[in-house]
């Protein structure tokens, strides 16, 4: 049980920061052109 929270929990994370990390990017290339 406590293995598929962790890679639940990661997975989550992954996508969290890949969202940010994108909206970042697409933000500062807007602002930049």
């Amino acid at each position: 049980m406590g293995e598929i929270f962790t890679v639940a929990a990661t997975c989550f994370t992954l996508i969290l920061v890949g969202l940010v990390l994108g909206f970042g990017l697409l933000k500062i290339q807007g602002g930049e052109e």
